[in-house]
């Protein structure tokens, strides 16, 4: 297996299963594309494992929090305990699968100069019973900083297996003074309300709260 073949395959492990199949295609047209317009493997590769990554953590803080909720009403110890046993073993494995997979570029420097595009959270998750009616059908992330789209969802396309752009949801941003600065905003469209927000550095990139 080749250097690329291995990075991209921890990626598409650490996607949520239900995008696993619509990322990995993007990806590979984007690998096979990319250098022809001058953007190299490495820095492509990069922003997949970043990508995956972010996507894997917002996917186990919405569980984490959905099992917290049952937990804190003394509704269910044994899942809140199964499931923190699911965290450890993934992320455990995630270490050991990407150390095992590690090529020798040093891919670490090269993300540091890439901008992130694209965010996964609650606001455009799949519950495990496959209803999304409940959550937002469509949605826009905003940079506060440049009051610009910067990501979209809509859960009709999502459900069709086809990948959001941009430009195909029709929304007029209108920043707001009391939208946090330095931020990602997430905007239902249907509401025009924010749903979400968290903060982001220079290049757009989300900044974990410390612990």
């Amino acid at each position: 297996m080749s250097r690329t073949e291995a990075v991209l395959t921890v990626c598409v492990a650490l996607t949520p299963e239900r995008l696993r199949s619509v990322r990995e295609e993007q990806w590979r047209a984007d690998l096979r594309d990319g250098p022809s317009l001058g953007i190299s493997q490495s820095s492509l590769l990069v922003g997949a494992l970043c990508s995956s990554t972010i996507a894997r953590f917002h996917e186990l803080v919405h569980r984490g929090n959905q099992v917290l909720s049952h937990f804190t009403r003394g509704k269910n110890m044994k899942l809140a305990l199964s499931m923190f046993g699911v965290a450890v073993v993934v992320i455990g494995g995630t270490a050991v699968g990407i150390n095992a997979a590690k090529p020798k570029t040093d891919y670490a420097a090269v993300a540091e100069s890439k901008t992130i595009m694209g965010y996964e959270g609650w606001w455009n998750s799949t519950p495990a019973d496959g209803s999304g009616k409940d959550l937002p059908q469509e949605t826009v992330a905003v940079n506060t900083t440049t009051g610009q789209i910067v990501d979209a969802f809509n859960r009709a396309k999502n459900a069709a297996h086809q990948v959001t752009s941009i430009s195909d949801v029709h929304f007029d941003v209108v920043p707001d003074p009391t939208w946090p600065a330095k931020s990602v905003v997430i905007i239902d469209t249907a509401t025009g309300k924010v749903i979400d927000s968290f903060t982001v550095d220079e290049k757009g990139r989300p900044i974990l709260p410390r612990p």
